[in-house]
């Protein structure tokens, strides 16, 4: 009788135990402030590309080296863990990238990498010859960050140029919510087939991904004319705003 009063307990137990979280989401939830602080680093740099092409180009240069190599990496024979992301339509930028260099640099752009540069490249080949597994990390957070927030990038730099050539990078000729569906499927496959040591290895690895991205942004030098302009700009505006509270003060001294 003990035993199936026991026995009912842990079924109900089993019943109301949460769900467990999908690998996907551990990684977000661990990310959450290395995520933060590289979309404020990124949006604010390629956000004055809009009004200068060489901070966008410098900016996409650095991004290409990365897309090119992990896309490289996931048709690599060895790499068996990482096939079926490749596999997911439409989702490969070298090309893409290579297409927006050459609307901005012509046939031959600059070949040579920078520090940061070649500290990424390095840091994925360290993890590759270690374990392929440990890129999952990179193609998981760099695809989805093109799928999702380089979507705003590409509309933001359409707007400021009307010919909308350059972004051909971010863009996809598939469905984005079901790439990144797909993309998230693969990665809580892949997750499933690991032990929890490796897992929580990808969490750590997953946050490496924004400190390596920042690194390359901070790279970017954005011109002085253009920070001079930016800083005029929000003196004329502090200075109207100003005036009109002083006008405003003063009709309401008239009146009352």
């Amino acid at each position: 009788m003990v035993t199936k009063v026991e026995n009912n307990q842990n079924i109900t137990n089993k019943q109301s135990a949460p769900d467990e979280l999908k690998f996907t989401e551990r990684m977000r939830k661990a990310t959450r402030k290395e995520h933060r602080i590289s979309d404020a680093l990124i949006n604010a740099k390629m956000t004055i590309g809009m009004t200068d092409n060489k901070v966008w180009v410098e900016g996409l240069r650095r991004f290409y080296v990365v897309y090119q190599y992990l896309e490289i990496a996931m048709q690599n024979e060895e790499n068996y863990n990482l096939h079926k992301f490749s596999e997911i339509k439409g989702l490969f930028r070298t090309q893409r990238f290579e297409n927006s260099l050459r609307h901005y640099l012509g046939e031959k752009w600059p070949s040579g990498t920078t520090k940061a540069m070649a500290a990424y490249s390095n840091y994925l080949l360290c993890l590759e010859k270690e374990n392929h597994v440990l890129l999952s990390p990179f193609i998981y957070h760099m695809y989805m960050g093109i799928l999702s927030g380089g979507q705003i990038l590409m509309a933001k730099q359409r707007m400021a140029f009307s010919d909308g050539k350059g972004s051909e990078a971010f863009y996809f000729d598939v469905n984005v919510r079901e790439a990144k569906n797909q993309l998230r499927n693969e990665m809580n496959a892949l997750a499933e087939k690991l032990d929890d040591e490796t897992k929580l290895r990808l969490l750590k690895e997953s946050k490496m991904v924004y400190l390596l991205n920042n690194n390359l942004v901070k790279e970017v030098k954005v011109p002085t004319e253009i920070l001079l302009i930016k800083l005029i700009f929000i003196i004329g505006i502090l200075t109207l705003v100003i005036l009109l509270w002083k006008v405003s003060k003063k009709f309401l001294m008239v009146l009352f």
